[in-house]
């Protein structure tokens, strides 16, 4: 009797042990086919500060690197869907858009190109509305006229592409165009009410043209655009950067004690209202109490959601925002008061899904995780100056030599520069150094 319990006992225990081994056996397995779905640790990097809800699902950068494969060549068109104007100082008009196919480019020629796209289930939207408003300009060597003899560059460049949006734009014919896209690159995500009710408060042509306040005696508008990146500690380039006729900043401006390095005038603060609330909680103990508001500031929009048309719409009404996330929120709190509709820009969805279509193709658009990518907002404030100044230099943004540097200039120590799946920063890395080298910035690289 006393054998047998001994023996019961012994395979009990074996038992145990094998059932033990093979949950074991099956979680590890379990990992190893999941390895491709985890994705290292992110942090914010120049010029973004991006909430980790904003990154949504994990990418799979096996499909990713399928993803880059794929090639096909199309024409690259535009669709002309605004009348011609002849510049900013033509009156408001309020007539709706008319519909007429017709290509357009710095040569007014059909191009041809190869590159990648994603596949043809997926509607990449590479048709967009056109905008005269800063094609006219005096200025002998323009950037517009660079752009033509930049072998590598010229077939991307659209002249005629909407930078802005504003009243004229309020058509619901465009409404029913634009929410086919999601996110910045169109308008899936604002209702007509909301987004009618913004953009007719937008009603002046100072919201279609960047330079409103433009009364200079030179031909050629020369902008400064400003980067959060950590080159620009000890630079001394604060002199220069004033100098120029605008100054754009973005996100975390932080100015107050760095002016030797970064100077501190602020023509444009470029935001989303995600990024704009996220660098002031961020970095409120560096200093970053309040967005830079003077006289000369404007504030260019971004925007991903209705929270920002929202946060607009409060603003130009002198009220409280009343819905959404930002439900009771004062905008006078970030812009102040007395404030005109000339305060307000808003960058033109088309504009933001050109960017990301031709300047900033990247493999993840091939995958499932298309939505989470788009231009970061420090590419997209360049990028604006690229299509609206005649000069641009460019200040603070990721160079080859990044490393060396701290993430951000006004960092207390260093921190190193990290990515997110959400932009693609070396391949906007590698843009500033292709247009560096064709003339069309003047980049700040600290050689």
């Amino acid at each position: 009797m006393l054998f047998s319990r001994l023996s019961f006992h012994v395979r009990s225990r074996t038992f145990r042990q094998v059932l033990l081994l093979l949950c074991l056996m099956s979680l590890v397995g379990l990992l190893v086919t999941q390895k491709n779905r985890i994705i290292s640790g992110v942090y914010p990097s120049q010029s973004e500060e991006r909430s980790n809800e904003e990154l949504k699902d994990h990418v799979n950068k096996e499909d990713i690197n399928k993803a880059a494969n794929v090639t096909k060549s199309i024409p690259q068109t535009t669709r002309l869907l605004y009348p011609p104007t002849k510049g900013p100082s033509r009156p408001l008009t309020t007539k709706g858009p008319s519909l007429v196919n017709a290509v357009t480019s710095q040569s007014s020629r059909p191009q041809n190109t190869t590159r990648k796209i994603i596949s043809s289930t997926y509607n990449l939207g590479d048709t967009y509305a056109t905008d005269d408003m800063h094609v006219n300009s005096k200025c002998p060597n323009r950037i517009r006229e660079k752009f033509r003899n930049a072998e590598n560059l010229k077939e991307k460049f659209l002249e005629m592409v909407p930078v802005l949006q504003w009243k004229k734009h309020a058509q619901e014919s465009e409404y029913e165009r634009l929410r086919k896209f999601s996110g910045a690159q169109g308008w899936m995500g604002v209702t007509w009410h909301i987004l009618n009710e913004t953009l007719n408060l937008m009603n002046s042509t100072g919201n279609g043209y960047m330079f409103d306040t433009w009364n200079g005696t030179s031909p050629c508008i020369r902008c400064a655009v400003v980067g959060n990146g950590g080159i620009l500690n000890g630079s001394r380039m604060g002199k220069e950067i004033d100098s120029h006729d605008y100054v754009f900043r973005v996100n975390g401006a932080i100015t107050t004690g760095f002016e030797t390095d970064v100077g501190n005038r602020t023509s444009f603060y470029f935001f989303g209202t995600n990024t704009m609330m996220n660098s002031l909680a961020a970095y409120g103990h560096r200093g970053f109490k309040r967005i830079p508001r003077t006289v000369e500031t404007r504030f260019v929009l971004l925007p991903d959601h209705d929270r920002d048309y929202l946060l607009v719409r409060a603003a130009l009404t002198n009220s409280i925002v009343d819905r959404s996330r930002d439900k009771g929120k004062d905008p006078a709190h970030y812009f102040g008061t007395n404030l005109t509709t000339e305060h307000f820009k808003i960058l033109h969805p088309d504009f933001m899904r050109y960017l990301r279509n031709r300047f900033l193709w990247t493999p993840i658009l091939n995958t499932k995780n298309r939505d989470i990518y788009r231009p970061s907002t420090g590419a997209a404030i360049l990028l604006a100056a690229i299509h609206t100044c005649d000069q641009v230099s460019a200040f603070g943004f990721m160079t080859p030599n990044y490393q060396k540097f701290s993430d951000h200039y006004f960092d207390v120590i260093y921190r190193k520069v990290a990515f997110y799946a959400n932009h693609n920063f070396r391949k906007e890395m590698q843009l500033w150094q292709d247009l560096h080298k064709a003339g069309i910035i003047t980049l700040y690289m600290r050689d």
